[in-house]
């Protein structure tokens, strides 16, 4: 969980206490939220992508083939992309994705240590298993 600093004013919660707080408060958007969480882990991934390149994103866009729009779809995290779209930034990018999905309480058997240790999200019946390289 993140620190937050000395000289804030008491009661600032962290980033990590305000989502939990929303969770728990909230069963539909918990829902969402995990629903939604392979297209946040993409989102992350572009924008660090792009980060690290000094790439716009038409400069992006261009390199995937894609409208700039389609870029900024894919960077809001708000919708989860299709496996060929995956497939295409892994080839451009060089970006590699892991997906493992099981039913819920099955534990995944293809994934290397590093993702089994991270912690699922739960998502109509499956556990869904994510990393990025």
């Amino acid at each position: 969980m993140s620190e937050i600093p000395s000289n804030w004013p008491k009661g600032v919660k962290t980033h990590e206490e305000l989502l939990e707080a929303e969770l728990a408060a909230d069963p539909e958007f918990a829902v969402e939220w995990e629903r939604l969480a392979l297209a946040r882990m993409v989102a992350v991934r572009l924008i660090g992508y792009r980060a690290e390149h000094g790439l716009s994103q038409r400069a992006l866009a261009k390199r995937l083939s894609v409208s700039q729009p389609r870029v900024v779809e894919l960077e809001s995290g708000e919708k989860n992309p299709q496996i060929e779209t995956l497939m295409k930034v892994a080839a451009t990018t060089g970006l590699e994705f892991a997906i493992d999905i099981v039913a819920q309480g099955q534990k995944p058997k293809l994934v290397g240590k590093t993702i089994k240790d991270k912690p699922a999200h739960i998502y109509a019946g499956a556990s869904v298993l994510l990393a990025t390289s």
